[in-house]
């Protein structure tokens, strides 16, 4: 009897444990068994009065190796490649596409309309910043999204004037993978950036040279 009682005791501290883990913690678990992957990346993004809505490819592979392409949306058929470092190789659409270019990460020509980078697409990324200590960070249920059940991670801002006037940054992560399936960021109670992360394939088989 005694023995039925702790085996009983000890699955309810384990039940109790994993109901308790954190999802930003199962987030990160799940990002080290990613060597590489693909995604599609749905965006609205505004600044201002400017509005701008894209759809990318997206390809990444550890530690530092990405490349983007515009499929939708202003610039389409545009892309660049990075291999670390602050510049990119890329070129634009239509019948300048064919010309190659290295310009700085930076370049109006290489950034989304609020400024972000090709490197800040990544899952990666991503979860540096939640676990940057730039903000406070709670964790609650999450709304089903395309099907997938989620955990919501949000932080609140803690110098938004430093974080391009964002002041509040939330991320919907699957319950199965554990990865991003939205990210969300508001100034104030404006919603300015919304990212959509589809067709996610992991571990793919990316080599170094795809970029």
């Amino acid at each position: 009897m005694r023995r039925v009682f702790f085996a009983c005791a000890l699955f309810a501290l384990a039940c109790t444990a994993r109901a308790s883990a954190s999802a930003l913690t199962d987030f990160n678990d799940a990002w080290n068994k990613i060597d590489n992957y693909s995604c599609s990346i749905v965006v609205h993004e505004s600044l201002g009065s400017q509005t701008q809505d894209r759809h990318y490819d997206y390809w990444f592979k550890k530690p530092n190796l990405a490349h983007i392409e515009i499929t939708s949306g202003p610039g389409k058929g545009s892309g660049s490649v990075w291999h670390g470092g602050d510049t990119v190789r890329g070129h634009q659409g239509g019948f300048l596409h064919g010309i190659q270019m290295n310009v700085s990460i930076n370049d109006g020509r290489a950034v989304t309309l609020r400024g972000d980078t090709i490197n800040t697409a990544s899952f990666g990324f991503i979860l540096g910043v939640f676990q940057s200590g730039i903000g406070t960070v709670t964790e609650g249920p999450g709304e089903t999204i395309d099907g997938a059940a989620t955990d919501t991670v949000s932080m609140k801002i803690t110098n938004p004037s430093t974080n391009k006037n964002v002041t509040r940054d939330v991320i919907y992560l699957s319950k199965s993978t554990h990865l991003p399936v939205r990210r969300m960021r508001y100034e104030g109670d404006t919603m300015v950036k919304q990212e959509d992360f589809v067709n996610v394939k992991l571990n793919p088989g990316l080599k170094d040279s795809d970029f």
